[in-house]
């Protein structure tokens, strides 16, 4: 098998390992006995069988304030992110919760997020979630920060309220 996939391959596991880069030998026995580069291998091959490249994109949080709770604004941020095929979450967050689900009022609250993929679809993305919104639904200010990749499988909407104002304090992973 190692004459069949012997190359030399330089992948950049930024997301991963806290931006080292790794050389290894594809296919070779060189990974016996250490499970960091034998992790990445079979990260690797996963992802050249699924088709795509083994680091993530682009990933960003982001916080949006003004009325967009009990208006269905996370609904509506969830299917923009399959419109535009990136992965992630969705929460409502603030100071308090009023069932669990909500702040206490519409706009005495934010939904926090976190997004991956590429470049240009989380950008577009972004753009989308802080220009818009279902109807009665207002933005009034939105945020977005550079953040670590998770390798999010999909996306989704977080039904826990998120007693925090910060996307990074509300979900650490996916």
């Amino acid at each position: 098998m190692s004459c069949l996939l012997k190359a030399f391959m330089v992948v950049s596991w930024s997301a991963l390992c806290a931006a080292e880069s790794m050389e290894f030998d594809i296919g070779s026995d060189d990974c016996e006995g250490n499970s960091t580069c034998a992790s990445h291998l079979l990260q690797y091959r996963a992802s050249r069988q699924s088709g795509e490249m083994s680091t993530t994109g682009h990933c960003s949080d982001f916080k949006v304030r003004g009325r967009v709770q009990m208006v269905h604004y996370r609904n509506w941020v969830n299917a923009k992110a399959h419109r535009y095929g990136v992965k992630g979450w969705v929460a409502n967050g603030g100071d308090r919760s009023l069932d669990g689900q909500h702040a206490r009022c519409s706009t005495c609250g934010v939904v926090l997020g976190h997004v991956e993929g590429s470049p240009g679809a989380v950008k577009r993305f972004l753009q989308d979630v802080c220009r818009g919104g279902p109807p009665r639904s207002q933005v009034t200010s939105c945020s977005t920060y550079g953040s670590s990749c998770f390798r999010c499988p999909r996306f989704y909407k977080e039904f826990r309220f998120c007693n925090t104002w910060e996307p990074k304090r509300c979900k650490a992973r996916c």
